[in-house]
């Protein structure tokens, strides 16, 4: 159905073709408006549905009643609407079917007179008005029409007319299933690879993505074709999806009603709203019942989709078909994977595990029946495991990304539980921050398949793929889950049956899995102090190509802000330091980054006295600004960067003996389109000549933004902001660290307050992490006398904690 069209010669609101309403309609308007606003201010949510549903065909029944409905012209509510499920921001599907032969003039008179009452109402109605044989037509061109037609409802006027068109649709999507079906299967997985997965995202979107509503509506389509592969895709029964279906859908209507608007995406800023509108306990319990809904919705339609793809293709001639014995205990039968007759499970503690392994090792997918066996029958691990179990785990992982679905196929039965007791307390728990994408079991999952493509980077692919698996297993329990989880490790790993060495290396893959992220990204790295911290935590070579390949792993698992070159750049650079004092060698010695540019960049500067820059970027890269040193430069360069748009992220910042300043910054991406850097650098002189004020054209841009849908999200999701000071950290300088929500002009304003207080700043490193900046800074303190120092602890660490909480906390 065209969104928003009125087919043969509907009119809009407000035209002189329209009818004025009838006292009979207007009173039903009014009751509905009144009974709609006290419904929405009062409702329960699990009424909420219903009760629009109700108010909304009594008013449709109330228009409907003024026409005088000839033979041949019926009302129906389609899609949404017929099925009964009307959220507050649902559009209202409407079709009018009129007789082949009717005159435009005699179409025109009714579908006015039924629009136009729905618009008084601020309904977003989306009519259609055809013949029945235009409106067959469309459905036998278009998939998405003939799904709709297939929930059409009867609401007035020539009751046979409209069985006879629901008929008629229903025999056509029939017929042509075998047209409708490969084009509904293919909207299905494009519509997934948009939206992504309900059950594991930490803002899913509810109707469109992967286990969402939408899928519900998919699987009863596919019942409804009555298809030959139908029965072979159908071995799960639509009903016990209900429950599921509904869960999400009362969600949904309780989101639309606290944000006033047809938002399908559970936004981390709307959800502990609408725990609270669903009468729940918190943000938690509402996203776990969203991730165990979702689960239940994904993983039927998964298995119902691959199994009707098969079938379509003819990949396998029958299910039936004779098993073939790939392994020890299992068969493959068309495409899955399943225990054979003589197969032991209740003695056999290594078959779940080997038979996941098979399966993800072969793509296929584990027969619901096996999973249903394994689930009555399969024994407790026993401590500790026998050898061969704990080989079937690592195969398991290491298959990569074709390990993700059979994990979610042991889930859905509860089995990884069965081998693991403390996955329970990760499953489904979300993760609520915008830095992690996926809930803490997901997350797990996909840093093991990351490190899969990454074994050959480490001696251990074994403990890679365990580590990577389990190092955020303590989020699952109170306290700081890191040391929650090394107290884990050491229990789990002992368990799995793991020589004493390795389950000291798992133990130290927890309690370190953020140290050379942090490092990397917080600290000098030419800093002696930084470098001897890491080698004494890290111990050994091996364990430091551990680390530094589980750190790629698990950043790439939780985000998309999370890696990047410039970051990579920074471990390597680490572990390259750290290895070599661990191999007996000195460190490379710190050198200024002289190059032919920035030569002449120095060049330039000296002889004009003013900024030079050099941008060798383009969405990512490195800017060069050499300038004259002088008190609070950093500030007023990172100040005029802000206000060009130019996300920073790191900066390296050099004095020369003869007093010239040359600092390298890294930029992550520009905000708003290209940079003119030409422009860019006259601000940075008149900023540094005075003849520009950053604070006031600064204040613009930061007005604007505060108050946005992103600012306020900003704030929603970020902690306090806190400021850190030690001069224990590094050798050379005082460190000050500072963590705050994300915004315009924030290097810029925290660069300020450092240089207000006398502070040289000889480092700079920026890591967002979601909504969240973490700035670290080296800094010195300018003496009276021309001369540097560290700050030293204090009152004055105290001040300088002081003044940055005073400029960061909101007004």
């Amino acid at each position: 159905m065209r969104r928003g069209s009125v087919r043969g010669g509907g009119v809009a609101p407000g035209t002189s073709g329209a009818s004025p309403l009838e006292p009979g309609v207007r009173d039903a308007l009014d009751d509905f408006i009144r009974r709609r606003a006290e419904v929405l201010s009062s409702a329960d949510s699990p009424d909420l549905v219903s009760a629009l549903t109700d108010l909304t065909y009594a008013l449709i029944e109330s228009v409907a009643s003024g026409i005088d409905w000839q033979p041949g012209w019926s009302l129906l509510a389609v899609g949404g609407t017929g099925r009964g499920q009307l959220c507050p921001g649902s559009d209202l599907d409407l079709l009018l079917i009129h007789p082949k032969k009717a005159t435009n003039e005699a179409v025109r008179s009714v579908s006015e007179s039924l629009w136009y009452p729905f618009w008084n109402t601020g309904l977003k109605l989306s009519p259609a008005v055809h013949s029945q044989s235009s409106a067959l037509d469309l459905a036998d061109r278009e998939v998405v029409s003939a799904v709709t037609w297939l929930d059409a409802r009867w609401m007035a006027g020539d009751r046979g007319a409209a069985q006879t068109f629901a008929h008629e649709a229903l025999r056509l999507w029939q017929s042509k299933a075998p047209k409708y079906l490969p084009a509904l299967l293919e909207t299905t997985m494009l519509r997934h690879a948009k939206h992504g997965e309900v059950a594991f995202l930490l803002e899913p979107e509810l109707r469109d993505g992967r286990g969402g509503l939408r899928d519900v509506h998919v699987l009863s389509f596919i019942e409804r074709s009555h298809h030959h592969a139908v029965p072979v895709a159908m071995e799960r029964p639509l009903s016990e999806l209900t429950g599921s279906h509904d869960a999400l859908l009362r969600i949904r209507a309780e989101l639309h009603r606290r944000t006033n608007r047809a938002q399908d995406r559970l936004l981390l800023q709307e959800q502990d709203a609408v725990a609270e509108g669903m009468s729940m306990s918190s943000a938690d319990e509402l996203m776990s019942v969203v991730s165990a809904a979702a689960r239940s919705i994904a993983w039927c339609t998964e298995e119902s989709l691959r199994r009707l793809s098969d079938s379509l293709n003819r990949r396998y001639a029958t299910r039936f078909g004779r098993p073939i014995k790939v392994a020890p205990n299992l068969a493959m039968q068309s495409g899955e994977l399943l225990l054979t007759d003589d197969a032991e499970v209740r003695t056999d503690v290594t078959l779940l595990l080997r038979t996941a392994a098979a399966a993800a090792l072969n793509r296929s997918a584990i027969s619901r029946e096996t999973l249903r066996r394994f689930a009555d029958e399969s024994p407790v691990m026993p401590n500790p495991w026998p050898d061969r179990a704990r080989n079937a785990l690592v195969a398991l992982l290491g298959a990569g990304k074709d390990m993700l679905r059979v994990m979610e196929a042991l889930d859905q039965y509860d089995l990884i539980a069965r081998v693991l007791p403390e996955w329970s307390s990760v499953r489904a728990k979300p993760q609520r921050n915008a830095y992690h994408r996926f809930t803490v079991d997901r997350h797990l999952c996909e840093a093991a398949a990351n490190a899969a493509e990454l074994v050959r980077q480490v001696g251990r692919p074994d403990l890679l793929l365990l580590g990577a698996w389990l190092h955020d297993i303590g989020k699952g329990y109170p306290g700081d889950h890191t040391d929650v989880g090394v107290e884990l490790m050491q229990t789990i790993a002992s368990r799995m049956g793991l020589p004493a060495v390795d389950v000291d290396v798992l133990v130290d893959l927890v309690r370190h899995h953020l140290l050379i992220p942090d490092a990397a990204t917080r600290r000098d790295l030419t800093d002696p102090r930084t470098i001897s911290f890491v080698a004494a935590a890290v111990k050994d070579v091996d364990r430091l190509q551990l680390l530094r390949t589980l750190t790629e792993a698990d950043s790439i698992a939780t985000g998309p802000t999370a890696w990047s070159d410039w970051k990579a750049r920074l471990c390597d650079d680490l572990v390259s330091r750290t290895e070599a004092v661990l191999s007996g060698r000195r460190p490379p010695e710190p050198e200024l980054p002289v190059g032919p540019d920035n030569e002449r960049l120095l060049n330039e500067s000296r002889k004009s006295g003013r900024v030079s820059l050099s941008v060798s970027t383009h969405m990512e890269g490195t800017i060069s600004i050499a300038a004259p040193d002088r008190p609070g430069l950093f500030s007023l360069l990172a100040g005029s960067l802000s206000l060009h748009g130019v996300d920073v992220v790191s900066a390296d910042v050099w004095t020369t003996d003869d007093g010239m300043a040359l600092d390298v910054v890294h930029v992550s991406r520009r905000i708003g389109g290209e940079t003119d850097w030409a422009k860019t650098e006259r601000t940075m002189n008149a900023a540094i000549e005075g003849t520009i004020d950053l604070d006031v054209e600064l204040a613009k841009r930061v007005s604007a933004y505060r108050d946005s849908q992103q600012d306020r999200r900003v704030r929603h999701l970020s902690a306090e902001p806190a400021v850190f000071v030690s001069d224990d950290l590094q050798e050379r300088a005082t460190v000050v660290e500072v963590r705050a929500p994300d915004g315009i002009a924030l290097l810029y304003r925290v660069t300020r307050v450092l240089s207000r207080l006398g502070l040289d700043i000889r480092m700079a490193k920026v890591t967002t992490l979601g909504h969240e900046v973490v700035d670290a800074f080296a800094v010195l303190r300018v003496n009276a006398d021309g001369t540097r120092s560290k700050v030293g602890e204090g009152q004055a660490a105290e001040d300088i904690r002081t003044a940055l909480l005073n400029e960061l906390r909101p007004d």
